[in-house]
This record gives structure tokens, C-alpha cells and sequence, in this order.
């Protein structure tokens, strides 16, 4: 079933290289058994076997041993609407922890870029503990910093900010700089459940897009001529020298656009719309830094006390 699924559906899938890394463990622990054998015990008895390091080649989260259970469950889902099982099979995830999301503030933003730019802090205000002075050591990483921009102003995910284009293409998304839409899916690419929809370019990307142009090729996220494949080690370092912690991926951009549009009072409709995405994953994820809901109850108290009636006499 694991090798059916590998060869008639992984090709298909946008990262069939991830479906290659998570089929080791799960044959190594479930590859001698019927598929009728994978129950609750069986699969809690894999996530304490990775965890532990027994399964696999290092001890891993339990999160990470559920997406690999995600993994299988598709598999199983896969061999039944193929009509190689008989029945469907349920499999037994762990239970996820609560969602930690991390986003940036303006000042964390604002060291993040300066670091991508090849800045180092030189000394603080201690009360305050913001950067007053900076030096430039290290060559500046012009890719890294117009990576940051796009993630934080639109929120697109990794892969399809390092994807764009300047003109329309087949294999990622682009800028129509003359009608001032962004396009995160090319024409080729079928839409995944991971939506890609247009979104018009905002006033303060717009400003940036221009110069980006005239300076490179292919697209705003290339290093040296070329499109890079996946932003890992310049992002990497330019986190660190701006001082964050490891916990800052890029995924974070997209975290922050969520967050500073719900704080500036956006509507979870338009948010989900703009990060495309629907309005159930923003208000479990981001919800709690949205006063929307809230609004009705300001209007009904403003030139009033509370404890006042309407005819202003309050209640005994």
C-alpha cells in the first residue's frame, strides 16, 4: 500500500520529495503489517517509537511523528478509493498542542531588514534596549531583504514569494506591475489546497517593485542571475545577527501580516481573503488579536457611563 501510493500518487503531489522522507519510518515500523493491523495502539506505539529514537533515524517530536501519520492516513485513503481495500481505515493521530504563533514587531521588522542588509548593531539605550547605532560589516543581501518585504506585506507562503516572476509564466506567480496585481499561482500550476489567490500589490510594496525591476532578471528573490530554490541560509543569517531567536522562520512574515491587519482592525474575511486561506484558520489562529467582533460594543457606549440607562438615570 505505502509503495502503490509512492508510485501512482506522490509524483503528483507538490512535495513528493517530503512523501520519500516520511515512507522510512513508516515502513520501517509498519511495512510487516496488514493494513487491517493499523489501530489507536499501533499508532501511539509509533509516536513513542520516534520520540524515543527507536523508529527512525533520530528521536523527533511527536508533532513531527503526526504529520507523518497525516502521511499514511492519505496513503490509506488513497488505496480505498482505488479500490485495493476493502474498507476505509482510520488512523490514530496525537492530539496537536495548542498553536504558538510567532510574529514580529515593527522593531523586530526593522532590525531583521538592517541585518539583511548587512548591518550590526554597535550600542543600545540601555533604558530602552532599542539599537541607536549600527555599522555595516557584512555585504549586503538584497534578495534576503525583498524576500522579508513581499512576506510581510502580502503574506504569501515560502515557496511561492522565491517562485515570482516578473512577467507570466507557467511555473510561478508574478507582478503585473501596470495593473498592480500580484499573481502567486503561474497559469500552469493547478490550485492545491494551499489557495493562491491574486491580491492587488499594496501602496508600500508598490513603491519598491519599480527599482526591483530595473535591478534584476528573472524575479525580486534571485542571488547572483538566478531564482534560489528555498531561503534558508541567508534568512538564517540575517536573523541572527539581528539577535531573534530560532523560533523567527520565514514562515513568520506571513504569521505577521495576519497579526497586523487583524490589530489594525482589518475584518477576518478580508484577511482570509488576502492570505488565502479561509475564515475558520484565522480566527482559530490569529483570532485573539481581533477586536472586530468588539465594534458594536463601541458604538453602544459612547457618550454614556456605564450603569446608565437611556433615559441617564442609573439603577438602584
Amino acid at each position: 500500500m505505502l509503495l502503490y501510493y509512492v508510485e501512482e500518487k506522490a509524483p503528483e503531489t507538490t512535495h513528493p520529495e517530503l512523501i520519500g522522507y516520511h515512507m522510512l519510518p513508516l515502513n520501517q515500523f509498519f511495512g510487516s503489517m496488514m493494513c487491517s493491523e493499523i489501530d489507536g495502539k499501533a499508532c501511539r506505539d509509533y509516536v513513542k517509537g520516534r520520540e524515543a529514537g527507536r523508529v527512525g533515524r533520530r528521536a523527533v517530536k511527536a508533532a513531527t511523528a503526526g504529520r507523518e501519520l497525516e502521511t499514511l492516513q492519505a496513503a490509506l485513503n488513497f488505496a480505498y478509493d482505488e479500490k485495493k481495500l476493502l474498507y476505509p481505515i482510520k488512523v490514530k493521530k496525537p492530539k496537536k498542542s495548542p498553536a504558538r504563533v510567532r510574529w514580529l514587531t515593527d522593531m523586530e521588522v526593522a532590525r531583521l531588514l538592517r541585518a539583511a542588509l548587512g548591518f550590526v548593531p554597535t550600542y543600545c539605550d540601555v533604558a530602552t534596549r532599542r539599537h541607536m547605532g549600527w555599522r555595516r560589516p557584512h555585504a549586503p543581501q538584497y534578495h534576503v531583504a525583498r524576500f522579508i518585504l513581499i512576506g510581510l506585506y502580502t503574506g504569501t507562503r515560502h515557496d511561492a514569494i522565491l517562485n515570482l516572476r516578473w512577467s507570466r509564466n507557467d511555473d510561478g506567480g508574478w507582478f503585473d506591475l501596470a495593473h498592480g496585481v500580484m499573481y502567486r499561482r503561474g497559469e500552469g500550476e493547478a490550485e492545491t489546497n494551499k489557495r493562491r489567490p491574486p491580491v492587488p500589490i499594496g501602496e508600500d510594496l508598490m513603491l519598491h517593485l519599480p527599482r526591483w525591476r530595473r535591478r534584476t532578471q528573472n524575479g525580486p528573490v534571485q542571488y547572483r542571475g538566478e531564482l534560489i530554490a528555498k531561503m534558508k541560509t541567508g534568512f538564517n543569517n540575517a536573523r541572527d545577527r539581528a539577535g531573534l531567536g530560532r523560533d523567527v522562520v520565514p514562515h513568520v512574515l506571513r504569521h505577521t501580516c495576519a497579526t497586523w491587519l487583524l490589530m489594525e482592525g482589518e475584518s477576518i474575511w478580508d484577511v482570509a481573503g488576502w492570505l488565502g486561506t479561509t475564515e475558520k484558520v484565522i480566527r482559530d489562529t490569529y483570532g485573539h488579536h481581533s477586536t472586530e467582533h468588539l465594534k458594536g460594543l463601541k458604538r453602544r457606549f459612547r457618550g454614556r457611563k456605564l450603569g446608565e440607562t437611556e433615559n441617564g438615570k442609573g439603577q438602584p
